[in-house]
């Protein structure tokens, strides 16, 4: 939250017309609620949140080849995101069968 206010402070002191200035300020606010929504979810999914990072990651660094780098860095970005969704599959079928049916 201080972060938020922060910037609308900054907003305030530029020297661009009112209604910019407020339009700015509420688009502060709902990127605010996006970055936490985002981390919750990466709360919830630990799995797939570590295996996106690592991904976007990988896909930045082969974004830099020259003429298949774009390629390349999808390729990655979409591995990762099969394998985050794979690893969290296995935790919740691990989890659902793992648990005892009384006899």
């Amino acid at each position: 939250m201080n972060f938020c206010k922060r910037i609308i402070e900054e907003l305030r002191r530029l020297n661009i017309p009112a209604k910019v200035k407020a339009e700015l300020a509420i688009l502060a606010t709902q990127a605010q609620g996006l970055v936490l929504s985002i981390i919750n979810f990466i709360r919830r999914h630990r799995k797939f949140g570590e295996a996106m990072v690592l991904g976007a990651i990988s896909a930045f660094i082969l974004a830099q080849v020259p003429l298949i780098g774009s390629f390349l860095s999808l390729c990655a970005l979409v591995t990762a995101a099969a394998i985050g969704l794979c690893r969290e599959m296995k935790e919740d079928l691990t989890q659902a069968f793992t648990t005892e049916v009384p006899a």
